[in-house]
């Protein structure tokens, strides 16, 4: 079927409003800021906060802000172009219906364990996806992102499995030196002692 637009009205031939390529300054500025954002991030998960309460969003927002995180209610058409300039891939598909974000800046696991958390309690958040690397990740995703360990403790996981053996290695191979030294060490207490 034939399109016709008319330049400037931002309306086709069958009545239905055309987007525009060009955001208006407020928009562009806070794409740009939504792509500084999305850069910086290091995972978020996209959620559907629809039907909760002023009250509890501004909670939900105090919890993540604890942990360096942050909550924003986004437009989907806004949130596109700045995935698009921010490298993300594959959002398109979940930016239906109202969308809010929530961006971890620390590391992967806390905001996806966070946001978990909290729609557990809150029956009312549907989590959507989420990005991670810059790719859309499934909802399953992010509950298994949420169930892996912090960082930290992963790093302490790995340096404490390197410092058993590297302890045992150290322990083996000074066993006979110390074995000789206890050796020397009694057979002079006992010349010692002998008239």
């Amino acid at each position: 079927m034939a399109r016709f637009f008319m330049a400037g009205a931002g309306i086709d031939f069958l009545g239905k409003e055309e987007e525009t390529d060009m955001p208006t300054p407020a928009k562009a500025e806070w794409i740009d800021e939504l792509t500084d954002k999305l850069q910086r991030s290091k995972a978020g998960v996209l959620l559907q906060t629809q039907g909760m309460k002023v009250s509890e969003i501004t909670d939900f927002r105090r919890k993540l802000g604890a942990s360096k995180a942050e909550l924003q209610v986004v437009k989907n058409t806004l949130l596109r172009i700045a995935a698009e300039r921010a490298k993300v891939q594959g959002l398109t598909p979940i930016l239906a219906g109202q969308t809010t974000i929530a961006l971890g800046y620390d590391d992967e696991v806390t905001i996806a364990k966070l946001v978990s958390d909290y729609a557990r309690t809150q029956k009312i958040i549907v989590i959507k996806g989420g990005i991670l690397e810059n790719r859309l990740i499934s909802p399953d995703q992010v509950d298994s992102l949420a169930k892996t360990p912090p960082r930290l403790q992963l790093q302490a996981q790995l340096v404490g499995s390197l410092q058993g053996p590297a302890a045992s290695l150290v322990n083996l191979f000074t066993a006979p030196l110390r074995d000789l030294a206890y050796i020397i060490q009694a057979r002079t207490e006992q010349l010692e002692g002998a008239p």
